[in-house]
């Protein structure tokens, strides 16, 4: 995962609201409907950051194409002083 595009992705606070909605309904997908009704925002503009999002591979389009959720290894971002890694389990 590169940092930097994390950083910018989750540099606007939609984003961050949308990323933060994503997670706390993972594993579930969200539909741009359901995204558009929790966070009352156009459906053009949801659109644009979720594609902001996708390119830091922070969320994934669920493969039916019916929905947003969470990429897994997203779950696992961890930031500290000496940047952000992946969270190893062990």
């Amino acid at each position: 995962m590169n940092g930097h595009k994390i950083c910018e992705a989750l540099s606007r606070p939609l984003r961050a609201n949308i990323f933060q909605e994503l997670v706390r309904v993972y594993p579930r997908k969200l539909s741009v409907s359901e995204l558009q009704e929790r966070l009352s925002e156009a459906r053009m503009t949801l659109w644009f950051h979720l594609d902001k999002l996708r390119e830091a591979h922070l969320v994934e389009l669920n493969g039916s194409g019916r929905g947003f959720r969470a990429a897994a290894r997203a779950l696992t971002i961890e930031f500290n002083g000496d940047g952000i890694k992946l969270r190893t389990e062990g």
